[in-house]
């Protein structure tokens, strides 16, 4: 073994020596398929050390006659070759890598491969190369491979970014890099997340286990992303910035916003005003049901209970029959309650059905409640609403929402009122102002 681990070594000086300085050095033909045919054969009986030993001087031999597949192989050989090394033994392992990086920069010569590109950008971060320009450059074909990619290739340049771009930048360069960090997470979740959709469609046993790994590598995002942007104070003023340079074209404008509005969702910044700048525009470029609904909370949210009326009537409009109808409707009569709009929203609470229908009947009681004291001719008459208020909690809370069955009745004519009015238990009490009747019960 100590033999063919010095030839080892003396081939790839051999090797190295040779490639350096090809276009002086003639090659022979013969030599060149023997050495080939030799390093597969023993490729092929995982004969590791036998197949790099032979790869290295087909290498010397065939000059530029070499293809794609031919250094393919030569880095599978080698690359299981370093299984077999000590870990101990780094010096040995430095060179086998060493190697590889020099057949990953041969192949790039002669052909192009975003995968391959990326799979020596993974080895030289695994190696901890400093030569950050050279590891940008091959991970920009992310963006060419997309949900193409591997979750190791994803998950290794976040890792980059992180680890070698904004921990090792000055505090000066941060912030720049912590806006293409920014970018990049949202991008990046988008590929994931499409490869697990792809991967889940094709539902075979290869597919997924794939799909476990996105899913490990979305964790890895999330987990390292949340370092950079925290909480709100520090994402905020970097999507400020990214406001100011949205672009003009407006379905590249709308991606862009709904991206950053998502992503302050998940950040919880949602009671801002850059979560507010974002949904105006949002709604601005892009009318729709959804849209308006989101701007209806943000008005809400800042005390702007009258515009948000407006904004949640044009979502029920846009909406129509459509599948959010119901929680639409009943967000425009919590606003219109909110805006002291206690008719309008009893009316558009009763409009409310499917599983809200509880939530709305809640909003129905609140609403004859609150305008109790100036519904009716008397003060029994007055009173009595609070007989209704409760009919609609009663309906409530058989809709499965938890509240008392009695709230409102201490607020309703007692005996003595009743008596005096002549309205005896369980008779029918007809009120004015809503136009519905409710019963006595003291």
């Amino acid at each position: 073994m100590k033999l063919k681990a010095l030839f080892f070594t003396l081939a790839l000086a051999i090797t190295a020596h040779l490639t350096a300085n090809a276009q002086d050095k003639p090659y022979n033909d013969e030599d060149c398929k023997k050495y080939r045919s030799l390093y597969y054969q023993y490729l092929k009986q995982k004969m590791y050390a036998d197949a790099c030993h032979f790869w290295s001087l087909a290498v010397a031999n065939c000059g530029d006659s070499l293809d794609g597949k031919f250094f393919n192989n030569g880095r599978v050989a080698y690359m299981q070759l370093e299984k077999t090394v000590d870990e101990a033994n780094t010096a040995r392992i430095k060179e086998i890598n060493d190697t590889i990086a020099w057949i990953y920069e041969q192949k790039m010569l002669i052909e192009k491969d975003p995968d391959w590109e990326l799979d020596y950008a993974v080895l030289l971060v695994s190696n901890e190369s400093e030569d950050y320009a050279k590891i940008d450059k091959l991970f920009e074909n992310i963006h060419i491979q997309k949900e193409n990619s591997s979750y190791t290739h994803i998950r290794t340049y976040f890792r980059h970014l992180i680890l070698n771009k904004f921990n090792k930048a000055s505090q000066e360069q941060k912030e720049e890099i912590r806006a293409t960090i920014i970018d990049e997470y949202i991008v990046l979740s988008e590929y994931n997340a499409a490869a697990i959709k792809k991967l889940t469609e094709a539902g075979d046993d290869r597919s997924l286990k794939l799909v476990k790994g996105y899913e490990s590598a979305q964790d890895f995002l999330d987990k390292y992303f949340l370092k950079i942007a925290q909480d709100c104070e520090v994402l905020l003023p970097v999507l400020d910035k990214k406001f100011e340079g949205l672009p003009t074209d407006k379905e590249a404008r709308l991606k862009q916003i709904n991206k950053f509005i998502a992503l302050m969702e998940r950040q919880k910044c949602t009671d801002s005003d850059t979560y507010a700048k974002f949904v105006e525009e949002s709604v601005a470029v892009n009318p729709s049901a959804g849209g308006y609904a989101g701007l209806g909370n943000v008005q809400l949210n800042k005390g702007q209970e009258s515009k948000a009326v407006e904004s949640f009537e044009k979502a029920v409009e846009m909406e129509g029959d459509g599948a959010n109808k119901n929680t639409y409707l009943l967000a425009l009569a919590n606003a219109q309650y909110k805006a002291n709009q206690y008719r309008s929203a009893f009316n558009t609470a009763k409009k409310v059905g499917g599983d809200l229908q509880g939530k709305a009947m809640i909003i129905c009681a609140n609403s004859i409640a609150a305008t109790a004291n100036s519904c009716g001719e008397s003060t029994f008459a007055r009173k009595a609403n609070y007989w209704l208020a409760n009919d609609y909690i009663r309906k409530a809370a058989s809709l499965g929402e938890d509240v008392s069955t009695s709230k409102f009745l201490s607020n309703a004519p007692d005996t003595n009122e009743g008596f005096n009015e002549g309205v005896s238990e369980g008779s029918s009490v007809t009120l004015s102002c809503w136009g519905e009747s409710t019963t006595a019960r003291y």
